[in-house]
């Protein structure tokens, strides 16, 4: 664990912006789940219904933060929500391609830092109850998202929820996984057709 934790600082300490940080977060988990003789293998299984359970959670998560809220947010904090992180996707089919093969390969990389790795070290540890897991998770997802105060709040919330389905499903990283893509290329392609700013 000391291992990991001064790894982990390492890797944030610059917040290279041209490189998405879960992605050295990335080589560090997986350099620990190979020292402690695991892998990320062992959480991907299930039938082929956990795949669609993740992606209806995804788009109706998707679908309450459109009409719920964002409408809040912009209510209580008297701003508009910024949803656009890629302005080249508008009208830009070869960009909307090249941008969800990114997104959709840091949305996996996310969950196999977030719920595969950190979340899991906690469970292993036997630190507590599997709550202390999923909010370890939560805050390390606020943590490594950019942005305002709100945003980390955001993310803070949807770290919860993935973490809870993380455990719910037995520690299949499967339904996770294809919530936060549902959730997140689905802004994308939210993006592509104008329906956000």
């Amino acid at each position: 664990m000391p291992f990991e934790a001064a790894a982990v600082l390492v890797v944030l300490a610059p917040r290279l912006a041209a490189v998405p940080i879960v992605l050295p977060l990335l080589v560090v988990a997986s350099v620990s789940r190979w020292l402690c003789g695991r892998s990320f293998g062992e959480h991907v299984r299930g039938p082929a219904s956990y795949v669609a359970i993740g992606c209806g959670a995804g788009a109706v998560a998707l679908a309450l933060a459109f009409v719920v809220g964002a409408p809040l947010a912009e209510a209580l904090s008297g701003g508009a929500v910024i949803w656009s992180e890629y302005p080249i996707v508008r009208g830009n089919a070869s960009a909307l391609a090249a941008v969800l093969v990114i997104v959709g390969a840091t949305a996996i990389a996310s969950e196999l830092v977030l719920r595969g790795w950190l979340v899991e070290r906690v469970l292993e540890l036997g630190r507590g109850p599997a709550l202390l897991a999923i909010f370890v998770g939560a805050f390390a997802e606020a943590l490594v998202t950019a942005g305002s105060l709100e945003a980390r709040i955001g993310a803070f919330g949807f770290g919860v929820g993935l973490g809870w389905m993380y455990v719910a499903s037995g520690r299949n990283l499967v339904v996770p996984i294809s919530a936060r893509l549902a959730f997140q290329l689905g802004v994308v392609l939210l993006e592509a057709g104008r329906l956000v700013d």
